[in-house]
């Protein structure tokens, strides 16, 4: 396909990710572009653009050149007393709050570990956007991590331990840490995925366990499971495994939850972080 817009793409690591220059997300990008933005993503897992004044609805529009939009996915037992716009697909990242100390969005402060959005229900979000608002002055940055050459690093021992069994993904709003199974389980979003998958854009295999989400395998303990989950992290979490981006106002990142995981530093309490995230449609994994 001949591409009209030209496009300078750059690598922002050796392991993941490319920064695009040369596009105007403000603008409407014609659908016959679309091809070309998705090969690259797909093939390089997160797509970074810089220097974007984005409002609301063209972050929408830009995020509809990937896929669906997705709605907001609601916990089957909520366990915070207020959730800021529920029903907005743009979801406010923030710690922020209002005049009367309730949270102007959602996941407000503190680390996260790597994780993949979505991966505890029946089809997992493909693509999630984050766009930057407001950046605190240190801390707040975003790790990523590919999946494609942590299945690509596991040793043959581990593939064989895990070669065509489930992990059961699970996530607890209200917690930054790994859910616990003591609690029942139709009270937390949950879901048996594969352990490796394979990228329906490119073909290539990936594995899907994270440290934060990947709670149990199919066939093994939990001691068993957190040993294997742990293994598999370690490896997956090497530093020249990693991109870490270090966020400024106006930059937007497309990332494939198939084929990456992403984490969140931390940063002083004291300073504001805030920023748009929109989540494209996924299908189920087999």
């Amino acid at each position: 396909m001949k591409e009209s817009v030209k496009l300078n793409v750059v690598p922002l690591s050796p392991a993941i990710g490319v920064e695009v220059r040369g596009l105007d997300a403000t603008k409407n990008i014609p659908k016959r572009e679309a091809p070309t933005l998705r090969r690259i993503w797909a093939e390089n897992s997160i797509l970074l653009l810089r220097n974007q004044r984005l409002t609301e609805n063209q972050q929408f529009l830009y995020a509809k050149i990937f896929g669906e939009v997705a709605e907001r996915v609601r916990p089957p037992v909520e366990k915070r007393s207020y959730r800021a716009d529920p029903d907005n697909p743009m979801q406010l990242v923030t710690n922020a709050v209002d005049n009367n100390g309730r949270p102007l969005g959602s996941l407000g402060d503190g680390e996260m570990w790597f994780h993949t959005d979505k991966c505890y229900v029946r089809k997992p979000h493909r693509a999630s956007f984050l766009y930057a608002v407001e950046i605190p002055r240190q801390g707040g940055h975003t790790k990523f991590a590919s999946l494609y050459r942590g299945y690509q690093n596991l040793p043959q021992i581990l593939k064989n331990k895990l070669m065509g069994r489930k992990v059961l993904q699970m996530y607890d709003y209200t917690k930054t840490e790994p859910g616990d199974l003591d609690q029942p389980l139709e009270n937390i979003l949950h879901y048996w995925q594969p352990a490796f998958v394979t990228n329906p854009d490119t073909g290539r295999k990936a594995v899907y366990i994270s440290r934060l989400m990947s709670r149990l395998i199919e066939g093994y303990s939990d001691v068993e499971s957190q040993s294997i989950i742990n293994d598999v992290s370690d490896i997956v979490e090497q530093s020249e495994n990693i991109y870490e981006h270090v966020w400024t106002p106006g930059d937007i990142i497309i990332w494939d939850n198939l084929s990456c995981l992403h984490a969140r530093t931390d940063w002083p309490r004291d300073q504001r972080r805030t920023l748009r995230r929109v989540t494209i449609k996924g299908r189920e994994l087999s």
